[in-house]
């Protein structure tokens, strides 16, 4: 149920990462926010305020690579 859950905030957010940080914002999800403007920053502090533990880990070792 979780990676469907963390699919569905993934596919919310992914076209803004194509875009440019602005998209991110029009995210409603709070942690899917907060993910989309970490990814698209490429600044992992942004991920310590996902409150979703998988999702935060997901960021952290993505923005990281």
């Amino acid at each position: 149920m979780r990676a469907l859950i963390i699919a569905c905030l993934l596919m919310s957010c992914a076209p803004a990462f194509a875009v440019d940080a602005g998209s991110c914002y029009a995210v409603g999800n709070a942690d899917a926010r907060a993910y989309c403007l970490a990814k698209a920053h490429g600044n992992p502090s942004g991920c310590y305020s996902i409150q979703s533990a998988d999702l935060r880990s997901m960021c952290l070792a993505e923005v990281r690579k």
